[in-house]
């Protein structure tokens, strides 16, 4: 699995396309994030981080290391 930094830009599949943003923080234990009202949940570890990522519009999303892949 590739490892990412905060910084780097980074997508991921999202309906019948794909979402794009940058990685603003990396979380290494279980995490739970309010996200437009949401509460949204992720099961991260050291071998798979989740990642609190901010897209272009400002909206942020918070994704496991495994549905992300660098863009570009």
């Amino acid at each position: 699995m590739t490892k990412f930094y905060n910084g780097n830009i980074v997508e991921w599949d999202w309906g019948n396309g794909t979402g794009t943003g940058k990685i603003v923080h990396t979380f290494t234990s279980k995490v739970t994030r309010k996200i437009k009202g949401a509460e949204v949940t992720r099961k991260a570890s050291k071998d798979d981080p989740a990642y609190l990522i901010e897209q272009e519009n400002g909206d942020k999303v918070l994704k496991s290391g495994s549905e992300l892949k660098a863009a570009g």
